[in-house]
This record gives structure tokens, C-alpha cells and sequence, in this order.
């Protein structure tokens, strides 16, 4: 995991520890979930039960991604590798092949 992408994951879990604290703690305390406050109806509590699960979302979609980039194969690992180039250059060592068929080949070789 890369610098940046742990802060933003530490960033969002203590988001979402002091969205919960404004929330009151639960259902029944504070202003609730729903955001109802008294008698009329509080906007505030809708527009931080949103932020709170954005965060909670954005943080799981950071973990997965990176998961992915970790558990997945690297870009290295995937590159050819110089084999084919080697086995070439031993066969016309051992004059297998043609100066022009050794050409050929490399050629096609190094168009992969």
C-alpha cells in the first residue's frame, strides 16, 4: 500500500468515527439516524448519514483496490523475458540456422 492511499484510509476511518460521534452514538440518542429532530424534520442528520457511508464505501473500495494491486501480478513480472532472444543466439552459435534465418527470427522476436 502506497503512502497516499494509507492516509486516505486512516482519514477515513477517523471521519467516520466523528461522523458517528455527531450522529449521537446510535438510533436512540442525539439526533438518531434519520436526522428528526423535535417536532419538525432535520436535513443535517440525511446529509451526515450520506457522508458517513460515502466514507464507509470509499474506504472498501480503497481496500479492495489495494488488495488488487497487491495480490495481482506485477507489470514486471509479466514482461518477456529475453529467453527466446538467448536460445536464438545459442542455435546460430552452433550454426543451426542461417546468418539470414537468425535475422528473420530476431526480427519477428523483438515485434512481440
Amino acid at each position: 500500500m502506497q503512502g497516499r492511499d494509507i492516509a486516505l484510509v486512516i482519514g477515513a476511518a477517523i471521519l467516520a468515527v466523528l461522523l458517528t460521534g455527531l450522529l449521537g452514538g446510535g438510533m436512540m440518542m442525539g439526533w438518531g439516524m434519520m436526522g428528526w429532530r423535535g417536532v419538525g424534520f432535520y436535513p443535517v442528520g440525511w446529509i451526515l448519514m450520506l457522508v458517513f457511508w460515502g466514507l464507509i464505501i470509499g474506504g472498501l473500495i480503497l481496500l479492495g483496490i489495494w488488495l488488487f494491486r497487491t495480490l495481482a501480478p506485477s507489470v514486471a513480472a509479466m514482461a518477456p523475458s529475453s529467453r527466446p532472444l538467448e536460445i536464438l543466439q545459442e542455435r546460430y552459435a552452433r550454426g543451426e540456422i542461417t546468418r539470414e534465418q537468425y535475422e528473420e527470427m530476431r526480427r519477428l522476436i523483438e515485434e512481440r
